[in-house]
């Protein structure tokens, strides 16, 4: 690591720079199942009185490259700082590896661009103070540990559409806006596109993983058309010869629970009856 730097009067200046950070190697425990490389890390930053300042944050991270820039107001009970953080190519099985998860898990390649800003660094303040709007893309991956089709299906009696029952979901691409206030990350409108459905959801996913989401799983045609003769329930989810499956998404991210929405299911039988 090469690390540069001056001072003049009350302002600084520094520079940093590294080819390879092995987190293994850092003289601090980070939350982590698996060590990390940090790879190019290149940071200029400057401190002017109690304003300091990141110009330039960039490296290389499981394939992905991570820009960032911000500011942080020191010498206050809870320094508040604002960032904007940008993410390319970013390999989410590999980062979710690394922090480990339990049943459910996502891989793809990932994208974000988000502007945040909040006060203090422990967890409770990070919770209640931390707000932000950003963009989410995540290309060509899997939700590993569930099984979306399926899971709906159950709910309209369709036990098993196929000989095999993978409990995994594959997705071209899952791609919306958020916000974050409060510990909850609100989903404003978020779009799954798969081979067999394509999907929308809005909600929001509490810092604590609690989910409150409803969603709409609009299945493919063929798939529709497999379905719709081997139980009478298909027919009340109908629309144009796809079935369009209203659903409640509640419970944690790791442990995700299912119900039809009936409102929506109740509002299609009344417009059906008009």
């Amino acid at each position: 690591m090469a690390i540069k730097g001056s001072a003049v009067g009350g302002d600084a200046k520094l520079t940093i720079t590294s080819q390879v950070i092995n987190s293994a190697d850092l003289p601090l425990t980070l939350p982590l199942k698996k060590p990390v490389e940090v790879k190019d890390l290149r940071v200029a930053a400057e401190m002017k009185g109690q304003q300091a300042r990141v110009n330039n944050l960039s490296f290389q991270l499981f394939n992905g490259h991570v820009r960032a820039q911000g500011g942080l107001t020191v010498g206050t009970p809870s320094d508040p700082f604002d960032m904007k953080v940008a993410i390319q190519g970013l390999q989410l099985g590999p980062v979710l590896e690394a922090v480990g998860t339990d049943k459910v898990s996502v891989s793809g390649t990932a994208a974000t661009e988000l502007a945040l800003r909040g006060r203090g660094f422990s967890t409770p303040e990070l919770t209640w103070a931390l707000e932000g709007i950003g963009h989410l893309a995540i290309k060509d991956g899997n939700l590993d540990g569930i099984n979306l089709v399926q899971e709906a299906l159950n709910l309209l009696k369709v036990f098993r559409i196929a000989q095999d029952n993978v409990k995994a979901t594959a997705f071209s691409t899952i791609e919306g806006d958020v916000a974050i206030k409060e510990g909850v990350i609100t989903l404003q409108r978020l779009l799954m596109d798969s081979h067999d459905f394509q999907a929308t959801a809005l909600g929001t996913i509490g810092f604590d993983q609690t989910l409150n989401l409803k969603a709409s799983l609009n299945l493919s045609e063929a798939l529709s058309i497999q379905i719709a003769g081997k139980t009478p329930a298909a027919k009340l989810v109908l629309t144009g010869g796809r079935i369009a499956i209203p659903l409640v998404i509640t419970g944690t991210a790791q442990a995700p629970s299912y119900s039809l929405d009936t409102k929506t299911i109740g509002r299609k039988l009344q417009e059906q009856v008009k």
